[in-house]
């Protein structure tokens, strides 16, 4: 994997941390799955890689 910056507004940041606490996934996941939805609408020949085993939330990456 290549690390990524990306910038979201709060409203998208607050979102993505619920949801990532919901599921009890890396925000990280949830971005590479909405990454992946993307390609596939434009391209539907993309195939995303399987995941590794499904990831849990040990502790935040980063400071929320």
């Amino acid at each position: 994997m290549r690390r990524t910056n990306i910038y979201l507004n709060e409203r998208q940041h607050e979102k993505l941390h619920e949801q990532a606490e919901k599921e009890g996934v890396p925000v990280a996941e949830l971005v590479r799955r909405a990454v992946d939805a993307f390609l596939m609408w434009y391209d539907p020949s993309y195939q995303p890689t399987p995941p590794n085993p499904p990831q849990t939330r040990k502790s935040h990456s980063s400071p929320g």
